[in-house]
């Protein structure tokens, strides 16, 4: 009886060392995006390209120089007035978050100021029109976004170009220069959002994200 127990534990652990247990699979790192108050809060746009942030550092725009790619400055509206119906002026803080913006830009040299019609956006951009030395504005409907990218794209090489519009147009408008799904519509609640679109064609785009 003995002998037969040893032989079933040494069978047993024979079978355990040809058959080891499987490995737990590593945890999945999910990429998350940044919280806005994670993203770095720009102070200014140089007249020479420099991005200028509020912690005192500083960064060159890619390509701002080179004569074959456009630069677009993008922002989300500021904040609405609540329960103003569908068109909407800016509230007090959103007047103050325009004049932020509008500071952002007093230094940067604009070719044009864009916005879709609706007066939370024209609102925002006449704000940066005022600080930036009072370019050529431009407005047009929220659903010829495309066909105004496609328009400006045309011949714009070397061109700089500030767009106020929406939180879920930003997206439409980063993925098609991009030729990605990757932008997603910014939170209802978040206002302060900031991107630089650097690009040389469709699919040839670099953007970078920040916050004002």
């Amino acid at each position: 009886m003995k002998q037969l127990f040893l032989f079933l534990t040494l069978l047993t652990g024979f079978i355990s060392c040809q058959n080891p247990p499987t490995p737990a699979a590593p945890a999945q790192v999910v990429a998350r995006e940044p919280s806005m108050l994670e993203l770095p809060r720009v102070k200014a746009i140089s007249k020479e390209g420099v991005i200028q942030f509020e912690d005192g550092t500083s960064r060159p725009i890619p390509h701002y120089n080179e004569a074959d790619y456009m630069v677009f400055y993008l922002a989300r509206h500021c904040e609405k007035e609540q329960g103003a119906g569908d068109n909407p002026v800016l509230s007090a803080e959103g007047q103050a978050q325009a004049e932020r913006l509008g500071r952002v830009m007093d230094d940067a040299v604009l070719d044009m100021v864009a916005s879709t019609n609706t007066k939370r956006t024209v609102l925002t951009a006449e704000a940066v029109k005022r600080w930036a030395g009072d370019p050529v504005i431009e407005t047009f409907p929220v659903m010829a976004q495309s066909d105004w990218l496609a328009e400006k794209m045309t011949g714009g090489a070397g061109k700089r170009i500030f767009y106020a519009t929406h939180s879920n147009t930003i997206p439409t408008f980063l993925n098609e220069l991009t030729k990605t799904i990757e932008y997603k519509n910014i939170p209802d609640n978040e206002y302060r959002h900031f991107y630089i679109a650097v690009t040389k064609g469709i699919g040839q785009t670099e953007v970078l994200h920040f916050r004002y």
